[in-house]
């Protein structure tokens, strides 16, 4: 059997739907809304009949509410990954610390983030916007795809951010849309 990979964006997030991302009250690692849980729950019916053999996620909160939704009972066992976050570019691409996370995700495991993973480990203001280049995403695609091909796992399954996932397929998926890459063809 060839490697799947199952790409999986979040469902719709507030960041997703805000007029001004860059607003400092509102859309700091941004949450589902109750269209985005939705999507998820139909995400997870059309996933629930999949035997997946190792489960992937963003540490960004509106992939960790879609994962825990789709894979109910399984976050548990979600390896979560800081350099499958979202491309940097405004407020809601600014992650939190894995103590903060552990309190609203008890159930998933942070212990391999660093305080800052969402900026490159290297401490910061924890509101500041950085903005990462185009070249500095592929770096991190390319780190993701090289950790997949050095993974034993056939089916595996990654809940993660649009413009990430884009330069993985070339295509924008809608959120909580699926596309299978199949890394053993590249």
């Amino acid at each position: 059997m060839n490697k799947e990979v199952y790409l999986i964006r979040h469902g719709q997030s507030e960041a997703n739907v805000a007029l001004d991302l860059d607003n400092p009250n509102s859309y700091y690692d941004a949450k589902l809304t109750s269209i985005g849980k939705k999507q998820a729950q139909n995400t997870q019916k059309k996933l629930s009949n999949i035997d997946f053999d190792l489960f992937l996620c963003s540490p960004l909160t509106r992939a960790l509410q879609t994962f825990d939704l789709i894979f109910p009972n399984l976050s548990n066992e979600a390896v979560i990954l800081p350099f499958v976050r979202e491309h940097s570019l405004c407020s809601s691409e600014v992650g939190r610390q894995p103590s903060i996370l552990a309190k609203e995700f008890p159930e998933f495991k942070f212990n391999n983030l660093n305080d800052y993973w969402w900026n490159y480990n290297i401490e910061i203001n924890e509101k500041k916007i950085i903005s990462e280049s185009i070249e500095d995403l592929d770096k991190r695609v390319l780190i993701f795809k090289k950790w997949i091909y050095n993974r034993s796992e056939k089916r595996i399954a990654l809940v993660s951010h649009g413009t990430f996932i884009s330069r993985i397929i070339n295509y924008l998926l809608n959120n909580c849309e699926i596309k299978i890459w199949y890394p053993d063809k590249n």
